[in-house]
């Protein structure tokens, strides 16, 4: 099937919470068993649910394959929980997520997964917590799992870098590099070997890494002009290095700003250089690149 990712931030909601654990060879029958839990706590204390029953995966699977997770479901505010429940009430902040939803049976949502995993580091972003899976159309609303409808939701931040890995040898990375910032009136003003420094000065060896110092000199003029204090904006930095069997190259994202300059001049001059080292890597891309 076809998936479509977007980004979203997510409402603000109060959440009824209760921790599970679900066994890799049970899993059907546990998650059942989580839900079944779940709406007869709610009921005992009388809260009323407004929107679709949740999991989110909490940890890594343990040493033995079982799963930590959290059911959940967005409630009406009502009575507290007393000490003897093993679920607990709490309110949820809006955040930032990448969604997509999954048509069909729950065998086959480690595809949708994927893709939303590979989007995530197409489109820029980091996730920033686990994933958890909304039930639109769960089980206990239908025995056909043709119509099981699952949103998957994976919160997310902006990735504080703009890269690419490319199929080419870390020399040639390098070379190409300098010549795609030089095409884009970039000047390199400074390159440090990262791999030379931490051996010579701490016997520490670390594979092929170069970071290269650059100005934009007619955006360095802008930048100085419109803040004094601001010369942190007039250079970039780009990194080169090994990766496996391929070559890393990343530049800082200039338009990473504190927030105090949003909507300032040197917001706009921090996104054209963006902009810039955006048409750079893209020409690496051309280059010879895998993503």
């Amino acid at each position: 099937m076809e998936y479509r990712v977007n980004v979203c931030e997510s409402t603000p909601q109060t959440m009824l919470r209760l921790s599970w654990e679900l066994r890799p060879d049970q899993l059907g029958a546990d998650i059942a068993a989580g839900m079944r839990e779940l709406t007869a706590t709610k009921d005992r204390i009388g809260l009323t649910a407004c929107g679709a029953p949740t999991i989110t995966y909490r940890e890594d699977p343990d040493s033995d394959g079982s799963i930590e997770v959290a059911f959940g479901v967005p409630v009406d505010l009502g009575t507290s929980l007393g000490p003897w429940s093993p679920a607990e009430v709490v309110a949820e902040p809006g955040t930032l997520v990448a969604r997509t939803c999954h048509r069909g049976g729950y065998d086959r949502l480690d595809t949708a997964y994927r893709v939303l995993d590979e989007w995530i580091r197409e489109c820029g972003y980091r996730p920033a917590g686990p994933p958890t899976e909304v039930y639109l159309i769960g089980p206990e609303e239908t025995n056909d799992p043709r119509r099981l409808v699952t949103e998957i939701r994976i919160p997310v931040t902006r990735s504080p870098v703009i890269a690419i890995h490319m199929d080419r040898p870390f020399d040639e990375a390098v070379e190409f590099t300098r010549q795609a910032l030089a095409r884009l009136g970039f000047e390199v003003v400074a390159e440090t070997d990262l791999q030379a420094l931490l051996r010579s000065r701490l016997g520490k060896h670390i594979e092929d890494h170069l970071v290269v110092h650059a100005c934009h000199p007619p955006l360095t003029a802008r930048v100085l002009g419109t803040d004094p204090e601001a010369a942190w904006l007039s250079s970039v930095l780009v990194v080169v290095r090994a990766d496996g069997v391929r070559t890393l190259v990343e530049a800082r994202d200039p338009t990473a700003l504190p927030a105090a300059f949003t909507g300032t001049a040197l917001a706009e001059i921090a996104r054209e250089l963006h902009d810039l080292l955006a048409d750079a890597l893209g020409t690496l891309r051309l280059s010879g690149t895998v993503r």
